[in-house]
C-alpha cells in the first residue's frame, strides 16, 4: 500500500518540499482550519501539491474507510463513529510525515483536539495555520448546497448545519503561526505558498 504521508508531486514540488525542511530536520506542517464548508480542501489539495507536501485530510480517511467496509449509507451515528475514527486515524498519521498538510473540520476550542496539535509542537513540529475565515451564514450556505449536489459521498450524512452550530469553528488554534485568508473569493495559491515559505525562511 503507498505510504499516505508520500509526496506526489513532481520533481519541482519535491525539491521545494526538500528546500522546505527545517535546517535542523525538523517536522514541517501546514494546518488548514475552519468552519466546515469554508472551502478548506479547495485550498489544501493544490497548496500540497505546490509546496511538494504530502495531504493528509480527515474526509478522503472517512471515505476511503466508509467505502472500505460498505458503510450504511444515512446513518447519523455511524456517520458520527466513523468520523471518529478517521480524526483519530489523521492525528496517528501526522508526526510520521516530515512535511505534511493536515485538513479538517478542526473543532479549535475542544481541549483534545488542542492537545493534539499541542504534541506535534512539543514533538519538534513547526507548524503554519491556514485559517479559512467565512461568515456564519455563507459557510451554513455552501454546506447545504453541498450536501444536496448529486455526487456528494455517502459517508457525508448532515444535509444542513445552522450559523450557530459554525460556532465552535469560528476561531483558529493559534498555538502557531496563523495565516488568515478570506474564503469568501478564490484565493491566490501561489502568494498563499510564497507567504509559507517566507514564513519558514526567517
Amino acid at each position: 500500500m503507498a505510504n499516505p504521508c508520500q509526496a506526489k508531486s513532481p520533481a519541482q514540488g519535491s525539491r521545494r518540499a526538500h528546500r522546505l525542511m527545517s535546517p535542523l530536520g525538523k517536522q514541517r506542517i501546514v494546518l488548514v482550519s475552519g468552519p466546515p464548508a469554508s472551502g478548506k480542501t479547495t485550498l489544501a489539495r493544490p497548496l500540497a501539491e505546490r509546496l511538494g507536501f504530502a495531504l493528509l485530510t480527515k474526509d478522503d480517511i472517512k471515505e476511503t474507510l466508509f467505502t472500505a467496509i460498505d458503510g450504511p449509507p444515512g446513518d447519523v451515528e455511524f456517520s458520527r463513529k466513523i468520523g471518529a475514527a478517521s480524526m483519530d486515524t489523521l492525528w496517528a498519521l501526522a508526526p510520521h510525515c516530515p512535511v505534511v498538510v493536515l485538513e479538517a473540520n478542526f473543532r479549535t476550542q475542544s481541549q483534545h483536539e488542542r492537545s493534539k496539535v499541542a504534541a506535534l509542537a512539543e514533538a519538534g513540529a513547526q507548524i503554519i495555520e491556514i485559517y479559512c475565515r467565512l461568515p456564519r451564514e455563507e459557510a451554513s450556505r455552501r454546506f447545504a448546497e453541498r450536501a444536496h449536489r448529486e455526487r456528494h459521498h455517502p459517508a457525508h450524512v448532515s444535509a444542513e448545519m445552522s450559523p450557530d452550530r459554525m460556532a465552535e469553528y469560528e476561531e483558529p488554534f493559534a498555538l502557531s503561526p496563523v495565516l488568515e485568508v478570506d474564503t469568501t473569493h478564490p484565493v491566490d495559491i501561489e502568494a498563499l505558498a510564497k507567504q509559507i515559505e517566507a514564513a519558514w525562511a526567517r
